[in-house]
């Protein structure tokens, strides 16, 4: 594995005026919607734009590029488009994949406290970006892609979960001891 190698990919990627003007607009607009679910649902406002925004990274980098194959042209049979082929890491582009919804799913889970709604999403995400690259030509259409997707949402959105549980663990710890009383220390 070939870090350099890895930087340099996720460099040419975020180079591309599309995904910058797309990473951009979609913070901005999946970041402010997130902050309005969040105080209207009672999540956390500001794990909840981090979230919006790892939602908009994801976008931009998957669909805000020109197409691989016919770009523009709208397919008929998008699963047929789509290469089978299964879980791996040997190069950038599948370690990239790995970490695509790393950034929302992990957010996500910290502002809502609900990792298996998280994990649905993201793997739904994950589908329908597949589907819609098998679909307009903005990209290649792989069965590794969602599963690296996947497996990168996993992790991190256990990773939210243990610190979701830890810090609720500790508040509840903290609330449950009896107040001290000052003048029983005199």
């Amino acid at each position: 594995m070939s870090a350099r190698q890895d930087a340099y990919i996720a460099e040419l990627v975020l180079s591309r005026p599309e995904v910058v003007a797309g990473l951009f607009l979609g913070c901005l607009g999946f970041g402010t919607v997130a902050v309005f679910l969040a105080r209207w649902r009672g999540w956390r406002p500001v794990p909840a734009a981090l979230a919006g925004c790892g939602l908009a990274l994801a976008l931009a980098v998957t669909l805000g590029r020109p197409g691989v194959l016919d770009a523009g042209v709208l397919r008929t049979d998008p699963i047929g488009w789509c290469v089978a082929n299964e879980f791996s890491l040997t190069g950038s582009l599948q370690r990239l994949n790995l970490l695509m919804l790393v950034p929302f799913a992990f957010f996500a889970v910290l502002a809502t406290r609900r990792p298996l709604v998280v994990l649905g999403l993201s793997a739904g995400l994950s589908g329908a970006v597949e589907l819609v690259q098998a679909t307009t030509g903005l990209g290649v259409c792989e069965a590794q892609d969602f599963a690296n997707n996947t497996v990168g949402a996993t992790g991190a959105v256990l990773v939210g979960w243990l610190i979701t549980a830890a810090t609720d663990s500790a508040r509840r710890g903290r609330e449950d001891r009896p107040a001290r009383d000052p003048a029983a220390t005199r």
